[in-house]
């Protein structure tokens, strides 16, 4: 039996080398789009935080997370918004000593 001859992968593939040149390197084919950056303000900062919940809205949330291909933080987020947009109390500022007391400060 022949022996099957080795391909040569090293002429398919361009100068570059790097993994760096490869991804960066700017387009050969002249209708690269130029996207200007934005100066829109940065989202505000995340808070890991721990809590209990029952364990069917846990099985709920996993669910939903995966049927619907959204992280479960982004759906607990939009959940809570949605809350608290319809109570009013979740807009009022605690008072010093009560964030002092929560390490809110």
């Amino acid at each position: 039996m022949a022996a099957k001859p080795k391909l040569n992968l090293n002429a398919l593939v361009a100068a570059p080398t790097s993994p760096d040149e490869l991804l960066l390197a700017p387009s050969s084919t002249g209708n690269a789009i130029q996207v200007e950056p934005t100066h829109a303000e940065s989202p505000p900062p995340k808070i890991r935080f721990t809590n209990t919940i029952p364990a069917d809205l846990f099985q709920q949330l996993h669910q939903l997370s995966f049927w619907s291909r959204e992280d479960m933080s982004a759906i607990l987020e939009a959940a809570l918004t949605s809350y608290f947009a319809e109570r009013p109390d979740s807009q009022k500022e605690l008072p010093h000593k009560e964030k002092v007391k929560r390490k809110l400060l």
